[in-house]
């Protein structure tokens, strides 16, 4: 069988072959890029010398090679820096939206990869243990990886702006810092979603460490990173502030704020990022008010439609970007991919490549509600103004013009597509966004009188606002005050018709591409490092290492570890390697649990050998004991992966043998098929397996939320297996602990029942379902100066269990358990959300045959393995 499995491993390579992907190489970073993003690199590829030069200067070594990856698929605006399991930066191809990170850029993609270099530099900066433990452990083993994003996004600012001679201004970030009272450091270095909200590090750290820099220079900043980067405890960043710069970071965040020049005045604003005045509704990082309170990514724009059902843009958990609608609690997704700012009439902007193109949906009804059932019609799609990167914003007046904001060599101008061709509407330097139409008048924002308002066509200044005003919407717009941002009403009448500017810019100046190859992930997809691997557990402690490789498209994985029991005495380890849609896995690992019997046989018929497996009397009923050693093999194969990952296949082998002294040694075979999908606020997955034997399983389970300040969770689970089964083949079990374990990687035939052990019981078939409610706490949003944990939200939970685990399915045979728990939401070490979750649940209901008792202590921190 082993043999088999890595046979198998070597067929599959040739026919899994890489993207059409090319790579250039320039001092030992690697450029890889999909087709038609041969421009861009060759500026990247042009700028790499350089930027190496100036970072070894400022005593930042970037240690090579280091994979750059322009990711075809990431819509994000953001730089992804990764130490393990390879020295990577993605960039994503898509070019950063009005207001967005790097939207001031002419060339965002050379920004982020000088980011990336900054940032690559100052996490490969280390000495004593951890630099001697880095020869042993790899890139794990890095304190600078932990330090607080105002920290990192603004040591990166300073030397952006040293490597360029200047500083690029934000008016809409500088307006903010104005307005804003000084958040406390706890606030700052987490994401808070109260004031200023997800981007305060970005609003605050750049100008806070700009000053640093002005005061004490760029030596004593990197003296900073050379002791925390020895330093043991990587979480603990104040004592050596104390060493480097006489006082900790909390008082040095002091004497800049008294140092500012406008004290502020916003100290617990509203967080808007987007609204819709008629009904009023707006959305920021943390929800949509009225609506849903869930933390996502979403864009700027967005509009409520006729039957009340607000559309914007959400950033999925991979970074791409797609249209979601939220009706009365319910999510709404689109399911097609790098589509942005949908707006009345069916309006949205997609793009091909880099380059972005404005959508008119020519559907009947509504036209988001439509997409689901239709691809984006080339008919519908209008190519941008030639030079531009990025497009804003659109909006349609009755006459069908529609205008953009367009981002065309480092400038937002407003255009206008009049269903012949595009009119340029403004010229100036400054940013000019957030277009609408009143009638015939078009009015957007501009920050050309230094701060931004509202202004028509011809450059008039509708709005004098204290602060800013941005994003007109129907006679409102959002304006920042001494409550942070609100709508306000504007009047727009009597501004004349849009003007007719000179057009395109010229070309900018391209460099020669470098000689480029076909990539290879060979270059990339062995790991870098090795980390301990420990559990502890009531009854069990597990100790041992693991690693994991990937190759910086995602394309290609590879998997490793070793894992040591000290109540079994037994060593785990598993093998595996990704290829784009197919995974092969290779594991050792134990199978140990007992269960209570719904129907026990008569112990003394059984032979000597099989009578130890059970314990116990007839009286309170009796245990049996099932525990294996097992090797399993299994072939994946993930056939839509492009577009959904919901469907896969797979095919496995198991020998397995009694783990100490009796039971049974063979071979199992069997086919699966899985289902997944995610439809709104319901998930659902299906696994069907067939075994050479005869034997079938089906089994699977759904899971609805709902709710807006109150959440409401109903799952429900159900098995059944036909042809016979044996204990931990073809068997099913319920209990309340539903984590099984590190090695199988499968969808788990324990359902849960909490108020139990972990396995209770085990039969044929079973069903569970449980009902969950989440009541509003507290909103806490508290922590203490930099240390590292923040706690968001605080709330009761309340659920009841019940389930049935036996043959032959009565009520006789019913569990039910139920309990309360604390939930937080919380942050740890300035970047890591997770939840703690404290409770207690008891046994409700349970057969004569068992005697389960409680309580039950419930603790989590973060996710099961």
């Amino acid at each position: 069988m082993k043999r088999f499995f890595f046979v198998t491993l070597l067929c599959l390579v040739p026919l899994c072959s890489a993207r059409a992907l090319s790579t250039v190489e320039v001092n030992g970073i690697s450029l890889t890029y999909p087709s038609g993003g041969e421009e861009i690199v060759a500026r990247m590829a042009a700028e790499v010398p350089s930027m190496l030069r100036f970072l070894a200067a400022k005593g930042l070594e970037v240690t090579t090679p280091v994979h750059v990856f322009l990711d075809g698929e990431l819509d994000f605006p953001a730089v992804k820096v990764t130490m393990i399991p390879h020295r990577g930066i993605r960039i994503p191809l898509r070019a950063p939206g009005v207001f967005e990170e790097g939207y001031r850029e002419a060339d965002p993609w050379t920004y982020f990869l000088l980011k990336g270099l900054c940032l690559q530099g100052i996490y490969a900066e280390r000495s004593g243990i951890p630099a001697a433990a880095h020869t042993l452990m790899g890139e794990v083993i890095s304190p600078n990886l932990v330090l607080p994003p105002w920290m990192e996004d603004g040591l990166c600012a300073v030397l952006i702006d040293l490597y360029r001679g200047y500083t690029r201004q934000d008016s809409y970030a500088a307006a903010v810092f104005r307005a804003s009272k000084l958040p406390d450091t706890a606030r700052l270095s987490n994401h808070p979603d109260s004031w200023p909200g997800y981007e305060a590090y970005r609003i605050f750290g750049r100008p806070f460490m700009q000053w640093l820099h002005a005061r004490y220079g760029w030596e004593k900043l990197r003296e900073f990173l050379f002791i925390h980067g020895r330093g043991l405890i990587p979480i603990e960043i104040d004592l050596k502030a104390r060493t480097v710069f006489g006082q900790t970071w909390p008082a040095l965040w002091r004497e800049f704020g008294d140092a500012r020049s406008h004290p502020g005045v916003v100290d617990k604003g509203t967080v808007i990022s987007g609204f819709w005045p008629e009904p009023l509704t707006y959305w920021n990082v943390y929800g949509i008010y009225p609506g849903i309170e869930q933390a996502r990514f979403r864009g700027r724009y967005g509009f409520v439609d006729q039957d009340n059902t607000l559309w914007l843009s959400e950033y999925t958990r991979e970074g791409v970007s797609q249209i979601v609608g939220f009706s009365r609690g319910v999510r709404l997704p689109r399911d097609i991919d790098a589509l942005w700012d949908p707006a009345p009439g069916g309006l949205a902007v997609t793009r091909k490549g880099h380059v972005p193109w404005l959508v008119r949906l020519p559907l009947e009804g509504d036209p988001f509600l439509e997409l689901t059932r239709a691809r984006l019609p080339e008919e519908g799609l209008i190519a941008g103004p030639q030079g531009a990167i990025q497009l804003s914003g659109p909006v349609m007046d009755a006459r069908g013009r529609i205008a953009v904001a367009a981002h065309i060599d480092g400038n937002w101008d407003i255009w206008v597509h009049d269903g012949a061709g595009w009119t340029r509407v403004t010229a100036s330097p400054a940013v000019e966004a957030d277009p609408w139409w009143e009638g015939d008048t078009l009015v957007f924002t501009s920050d050309s009188s230094g701060a931004f308002q509202i202004h028509a066509s011809d450059m008039t200044r509708i709005t004098h606002h204290e602060h800013a005003a941005v994003l007109p919407r129907a006679g409102q717009c959002l304006s920042l005050t001494d409550s942070g941002w609100g709508p306000r009403d504007y009047a727009a009448a009597g501004a004349p018709a849009y003007p007719s500017l000179p057009g395109n810019a010229p070309p900018p100046r391209v460099p020669p591409l470098p000689p480029s190859r076909a990539y290879s992930p060979l270059q990339s997809v062995w790991p870098d490092y090795l980390v301990p691997d420990l559990y502890l557990g009531t009854s069990d402690v597990q100790l041992g290492v693991s690693t994991r490789g990937q190759d910086i498209t995602g394309d290609y994985t590879t998997d490793a570890g070793v894992r040591h029991s000290a109540d079994l005495g037994y060593t785990s380890w598993r093998l595996g390697a990704g290829l784009r849609d197919f995974a092969l896995l290779a594991t050792r690992y134990p199978v140990s649990y007992s269960t209570w019997l719904a129907s026990p046989p008569l112990i003394a018929l059984l032979p000597p050998w099989e009578r130890a497996r059970y314990s116990g009397s007839y009286a309170r009923g009796f245990e049996r004991l099932t525990e294996e050693s097992r090797h399993e093999y299994t072939l994946s194969w993930r056939p839509f992966r492009e577009d959904s990952d919901w469907l896969e296949l797979s095919l496995h082998a198991l020998d397995y043998e009694p783990l100490e002294l009796y039971g049974d040694d063979e071979t199992e075979i069997w086919g699966a098929v899985g289902l997944s999908r995610t439809w709104g606020n319901v998930h659902s997955w299906t696994t069907l397996e067939a075994f050479s034997g005869g034997r079938t399983s089906a089994y699977g389970g759904a899971r609805l939320l709902f709710g807006r300040d109150i959440f409401t969770v109903v799952h429900v689970q159900a098995g059944k297996t036909w042809e016979g089964y044996a204990p931990a083949h073809g068997s099913f079990r319920i209990g309340g602990d539903v984590g099984e374990g590190y090695f199988t990687r499968r969808p788990s035939r324990l359902f849960p029942v909490r108020g139990f052990a972990s396995n209770v019981l085990e039969a044929g078939q079973a069903l569970t379902g449980g009902l969950e409610i989440y009541w509003p706490l507290a909103n806490l949003q508290t922590g203490y100066k930099t240390l590292p944990l923040f706690l968001h939200r605080l709330r009761l939970g309340t659920f009841a269990d019940a389930g049935a685990c036996t043959d032959h399915l009565s009520k006789d045979d019913l569990i039910i358990g139920g309990g309360i728990e604390l939930i937080t939401s919380l942050e740890i070490a300035w970047g890591n959300l997770s939840s703690f979750r404290l409770g207690v649940a008891w046994p409700i209901r349970q057969p004569d045959y068992m005697d389960e008792e409680g309580p039950r202590i419930i603790i989590q921190l973060g996710r099961p393995l």
